[in-house]
Parts: structure tokens; C-alpha cells; sequence
């Protein structure tokens, strides 16, 4: 009797459909998430790359800036 009961309610039923509903959508974002990590590895890696870049053009800079020691020619 009490499958009877469950088969027959609505909140259960709209419960079972939402779970459906969660499952699907859960498979349709799995490749979106696991797409927008792949980016981001990528973004950081670029990243990465463009900072040791800029601080090596900084230091090339800064012993260029650097006044070098006069000599006296005595």
C-alpha cells in the first residue's frame, strides 16, 4: 500500500523528474568545466611566461639605468 502512496504523489513524482533533470544537465556541463580548466591552464601558463619576460626586459633596464663607476686617469 504504501508503494501505491508513493507512486501516486506528485512531490515525488516532480522530485523524480528534477533528479532526471540534474543528471542531464550535470553530463551537458562536465565538458564546459572541464573546457574552462583547460583554459585556465593555459591562461596560466601564458602567464607565467610573460612575467619572467617582463622582469628580465626589467633588470636589462635597470643595469642600463645603473651609472657606471668613473675611473680616475691619473
Amino acid at each position: 500500500m504504501a508503494k501505491e502512496i508513493a507512486k501516486e504523489n506528485p512531490v515525488i513524482d516532480a522530485l523524480r523528474k528534477l533528479k532526471e533533470e540534474e543528471a542531464e544537465l550535470m553530463v551537458k556541463l562536465k565538458p564546459v568545466q572541464e573546457a574552462i580548466g583547460a583554459l585556465e591552464k593555459i591562461v596560466d601558463k601564458s602567464a607565467k611566461k610573460v612575467k619572467p619576460a617582463k622582469d628580465s626586459a626589467d633588470a636589462s633596464s635597470v643595469e642600463e639605468n645603473t651609472p657606471e663607476p668613473v675611473e680616475d686617469a691619473q
